[in-house]
């Protein structure tokens, strides 16, 4: 506690105490840290519509199309999201902090170890700044993975409905993250984790084995031309579960580049996941994304996707995998404040579904509303 010679001269005279002036100092602390404290979130609720037969959709083999259960031909509310945080305090040794809780169905699926409860910690982690260089951003704690087109969150997707890339993706690690900046337009990532799963306080069943991954990103500068602004972000990350024995590996690749059409922007994303080394069995998706603001309201959003099955998605059946075709596209139109409402078509398409009890076109209507604050 530090005071200034007025405070002691007063305390010495015994027109105040020192415990009070404690008191007061610890109050006042609390109320600035209180102060830069934001608390943000959201709030997904949807509906899907399942067309065809009821009982030879996707879901049925455990696929699904968004983080919760099976909602086909239901009203769902998904998760509330609750973000409390701090930005990083001024100086070299700055310090911040971020927590976001799910709440809802959807979030018994955050983790693998889960309890089925309607309440999770999905990240909570303390934010460094050690004075490196230029700095260097180190998070401790809970946090999402270093890799990815798609988020966890709904609400920072271009569609409802995720990806057959982020399905084979990791999703949470519990660990230690650093990032650096090395230039103005090359940034670097660096990740050490108890596992590639997402799990809580967990280990691989080699206790020393730690998940590691690396993810580069790079920006075009101006002097490129047409090419300026363009993005290219690889990543890769090498790890176990909590319970198996072999090697995950998971590589990603993504690229985006300004189009000539005005308000038309594309990228495209390549994931691919090998269980085991040497000749372990992989599966891979590559995909395109495009977005058009066609208005300050409306946003129209495209995904396609190729599918090489293998044994981690397990299209069709376990027994029985199917590569496979997939769209999506997305209307997001911003009716009310803070709110994005969208209407979504995804139509998946096996290549062969003999011996699956599944129907090999697949087709859902989603509608989904979304409140931000």
């Amino acid at each position: 506690m530090k005071m200034n010679k007025w405070t002691v001269g007063l305390a010495a005279a015994g027109l105040v105490g020192l415990t009070s002036v404690a008191q007061a100092q610890d109050a006042n602390s609390v109320q600035t840290k209180l102060a830069t404290t934001s608390l943000s979130g959201y709030v997904s609720t949807s509906y899907q519509w399942a067309m065809g037969d009821a009982g030879g959709q996707l879901e049925d083999t455990g696929t699904n199309y968004s983080v919760g259960g099976d909602k086909r031909d239901r009203f769902a509310l998904d998760i509330i999201s609750l973000t409390l945080a701090s930005p990083k305090s001024a100086g070299d040794w700055g310090a911040g902090y971020n927590v976001q809780l799910w709440l809802g169905p959807d979030a018994s699926d955050i983790l693998n170890n889960d309890d089925d409860g309607e309440v999770a910690v999905k990240n909570a982690y303390v934010s460094l700044n050690v004075p490196v260089g230029k700095g260097l951003d180190v998070k401790l704690g809970r946090f999402d993975t270093i890799l990815g087109m798609e988020s966890l969150d709904y609400n920072l997707n271009p569609h409802y409905s995720h990806s057959w890339g982020f399905a084979i993706e990791p999703t949470i690690h519990e660990g230690l993250s650093a990032s650096y900046q090395l230039t103005d337009n090359i940034g670097l990532t660096l990740m050490l984790a108890n596992t590639i799963d997402a799990t809580s306080n967990a280990n691989s069943g080699d206790g020393d084995r730690k998940t590691y991954g690396v993810a580069l990103s790079l920006e075009a500068p101006e002097s490129l031309g047409f090419l300026s602004g363009s993005t290219l972000d690889v990543a890769y990350i090498n790890g176990k579960t909590d319970t198996g024995a072999d090697a995950i590996q998971n590589l990603y690749i993504a690229a985006s580049v300004p189009l000539p059409v005005d308000k038309l922007s594309a990228g495209v994303a390549f994931d691919t996941r090998k269980d085991g080394g040497g000749d372990g069995q992989s599966d891979s998706v590559m995909g395109v994304y495009v977005e058009y603001a066609a208005s300050d309201k409306l946003t129209l959003n495209l995904r396609g996707e190729r599918v090489e099955d293998g044994p981690s998605l397990n299209i069709g059946s376990a027994t029985n995998n199917s590569d496979a075709w997939d769209l999506t596209i997305t209307a997001n139109y911003k009716l009310w404040d803070g709110v994005s409402t969208r209407l979504e078509y995804r139509n998946t398409t096996l290549d062969s579904s003999e011996g699956a009890a599944i129907d090999k076109n697949n087709s859902s209507v989603f509608a989904n509303v979304i409140y931000e604050f």
